[in-house]
């Protein structure tokens, strides 16, 4: 054996006594596929509002204001029109693509007494969340047609609540 065969021994035989495993692979968590139903808290900021016509808007809300609502998301492939619109609306969706963590929403709503409104939303959601940004314009039978942006987030606080059974 050489002096450089010796050597080259020397330096490689602690290398091989080291038996350390490789670190296991730690995937990255996505967002469900579906948007996770249950109750959520919602807060809407107002963050713009304009009239639409010339008379005030018929709103009760004002910019830089936030409401909050507890609000259930029942089960299903989308996320509920509910946790968008005002209290009392009704809505249909046009468009409803909420998946793998994207929600581009848009729907035509009914306000009893005042007439049509159209959302548009855009944001994400996650396994305990969502955040997006809702365009409304309305388009009533009367006055106060106004235009207005909210910022949404809406925090998972666990399933729905089970209906009161009724006293029989």
């Amino acid at each position: 054996m050489t002096m450089r065969t010796a050597i080259m021994l020397a330096l490689l035989l602690p290398l091989a006594a080291c038996d350390d495993a490789p670190a296991p692979v730690v995937e990255a968590k996505g967002p469900p596929a579906l948007f996770v139903p249950g109750e959520y808290e919602v807060t809407a900021l107002t963050e713009t509002l304009r009239k639409a016509d010339q008379f005030a808007p018929a709103t009760k809300h004002k910019p830089g204001q936030s409401d909050v609502q507890t609000i259930c998301s029942p089960a299903g492939p989308k996320p509920s029109p509910a946790l968008f619109a005002d209290k009392g609306d009704t809505c249909t969706a046009t468009s409803d693509y909420a998946k793998n963590g994207r929600i581009n929403m848009s729907f035509n709503c009914q306000r009893p007494g005042q007439g049509l409104l159209t959302l548009t939303l855009d944001g994400k959601y996650d396994e305990q969340s969502f955040e997006v940004e809702v365009a409304t314009g309305t388009y009533f039978s009367g006055q106060g047609d106004y235009v207005l942006t909210q910022h949404l987030k809406g925090k998972r606080l666990g399933d729905c609540a089970a209906p009161a059974k009724a006293a029989g």
